[in-house]
């Protein structure tokens, strides 16, 4: 993962615009709504603001999704989400994103907690969620119909990363 330039505003279109990538994100966007929100994505970071970054692998620089953390009003904690180009589906890089997003939010930077809201009908997701160690909490209904949330908090008593590595843990 890494931060966002203007370079990855095809791709950020392209996953944003494709119905199938955001079936369960209340559909997808048009390319003007998408480039509005590339914008203030790129805004956000200059300003030290928000946390999007654009998933890339390892072995080649290749954009191949997108995620994101914000406060939210309906989660107990802050919300963790993410998108990837089909052509990367199925292939654990969203295993690999929440896993890392999970330890740096939780234990580097001490969060208490991390939330995910989930289309009821995404399975994919779900299991993805719950094979990261997130655990269903509630089903919440918005405009758009009824979606699962999930959380996950820290362990070790609140303990850091930090902490955690002075103790030997």
């Amino acid at each position: 993962m890494r931060p966002y330039s203007e370079n990855d505003r095809g791709q950020f279109l392209a996953l944003n615009c494709d119905p199938q990538v955001r079936r369960y994100m209340n559909g997808e966007l048009t390319r003007k709504a998408a480039g509005k929100k590339f914008n203030n994505v790129l805004k956000e970071q200059l300003a030290n603001q928000g946390a999007c970054w654009a998933i890339t692998e390892k072995a080649t620089p290749a954009y191949i999704g997108h995620a994101y953390m914000e406060s939210s009003n309906s989660h107990p904690f802050h919300e963790l989400g993410f998108l990837f180009l089909k052509s990367f589906w199925g292939r654990g890089y969203g295993t690999e994103t929440v896993l890392q997003l999970v330890r740096y939010y939780l234990y580097d930077a001490s969060l208490p907690g991390l939330s995910a809201s989930v289309d009821c009908d995404n399975s994919q997701s779900i299991r993805l969620l719950e094979k990261t160690g997130f655990n269903r909490e509630r089903v919440a209904v918005d405009n758009h119909g009824p979606f699962f949330i999930y959380s996950i908090k820290r362990k070790h008593g609140g303990k850091t990363g930090e902490e955690l590595k002075a103790a030997g843990n």
